[in-house]
């Protein structure tokens, strides 16, 4: 997962840069009337079927805090990038509050093609197809569209994007709407999306957590809920993450309960450390009697920062009781933090461990860092 460290500063000139642009885009729509947005898009269909193309109907709608959607970012190159999700400066979130939905339909105006939720300070290509712009809609009206699209069964990809586009609103019902598709849509990448954003809404680690447990629940589905769990800003997550692991037999879910204790950021992002999270994965990794789990968490723990995660990866490769092939993940996680850290330690390990298998994996690893002083240890080797 990739992360990205954005700025107000930078969404303030971008906003600038992008103001003018939007706009004279703005100015390109057709804008449509009518009593309600289900009489404006009856209109907009019709006014697309005369048109005898595909064509777009677009309207504004109130969007909930704290999301980031659709940003464009300009570096000090002119490189642009696009960033959504959960975006974070110096722990307050940047936001996008300018929101629109909007639905590209066939020529005969019959069937939805797509549904995107797009930046509207942002310029956007439509494809030369004529976007009809329905203005700005009501939670009732939006939800009601939206709700009956995913309903509706439409393809795949329409059903998700309309099931994101609901996510965005400001309003109470969100949570209880998404967990009704969650539950009970009979199209299964629907629930999984619905699944996704319930951890980005308060109150969702009960169904989730309830979820994990559900042996009758596809294994991706179970995996998927633990994740949102991870990335939840909900501080009750990583307890509920906690309390559903040893209740767990199903080996893929739990490694996946170990990598939501990994990504859970409520802490850092409120400026402390993830010590729940760590404690967690140090906890698998001393005591868990799956060889395999404890290879994962020894894996995460080696992409935390800090002495303690170290010195636990040190314990585990020095241990006498530890399986050997434990000890050669740990060995693995430790070349992978920074080489100050790293070099010193496995050229230890390569000198003085007591299993030949763990001494050739430290070797291994030794030899792909670069570093000068393993260069010099492979010298020593060789000149015996």
């Amino acid at each position: 997962m990739k992360r990205m460290l954005c700025t107000f500063a930078l969404l303030c000139i971008v906003s600038l840069t992008v103001a003018d642009q939007t706009h004279a885009q703005r100015d390109n729509f057709t804008p449509v009337d009518g009593a309600s947005l289900r009489g404006k898009l009856d209109n907009a269909i019709n006014k697309g079927r005369a048109a005898q193309t595909h064509f777009w109907a677009g309207y504004q709608f109130d969007v909930r805090p704290g999301v980031c959607v659709d940003a464009e970012f300009t570096d000090k190159h002119g490189g642009k990038t696009i960033v959504n999700g959960t975006v974070y400066d110096r722990g307050a979130r940047v936001e996008t509050r300018n929101l629109g939905v909007f639905l590209l339909y066939d020529a005969s105006g019959n069937a939805l093609d797509r549904v995107e939720l797009y930046n509207l300070d942002r310029h956007h290509s439509f494809s030369d197809y004529p976007v009809y712009w329905l203005g700005h809609a009501t939670n009732d009206e939006s939800l009601t569209l939206l709700r009956g699209i995913v309903d509706a069964e439409a393809t795949t990809k329409v059903a998700e994007n309309a099931v994101v586009s609901i996510a965005m609103h400001d309003d109470a019902r969100i949570e209880g709407i998404i967990e009704g598709f969650a539950r009970n849509s009979s199209n299964h990448k629907v629930r999984q999306s619905a699944v996704f954003w319930l951890g980005q809404l308060p109150g969702s680690h009960p169904y989730l957590g309830e979820l994990i447990r559900n042996e009758q629940e596809s294994t991706e589905l179970r995996k998927q809920a633990a994740f949102s769990l991870g990335i939840s800003s909900d501080p009750q997550a990583m307890t509920t993450l906690q309390s559903i692991y040893g209740t767990i037999n199903h080996r893929e879910v739990k490694k996946q309960i170990i990598f939501a204790a990994f990504v859970n950021k409520d802490e850092e992002e409120k400026g402390r450390k993830n010590e729940e999270g760590v404690n967690f994965l140090i906890r698998v990794a001393e005591t868990d009697s799956d060889n395999e789990l404890k290879k994962q968490a020894l894996f995460w723990i080696g992409q935390k920062a800090g002495q303690r995660s170290l010195d636990v990866l040190g314990k585990t490769v020095d241990s006498d009781d530890a399986d050997t092939e434990v000890q050669k993940q740990a060995v693995f996680a430790i070349s992978q933090r920074p080489k100050d850290e790293a070099v010193p330690l496995l050229i230890k390990i390569a000198k003085t461990h007591a299993k030949p298998e763990v001494r050739k994996q430290a070797m291994f690893w030794l030899g792909q860092t670069g570093d000068p002083r393993a260069l010099e240890f492979f010298k020593e080797v060789l000149s015996k």
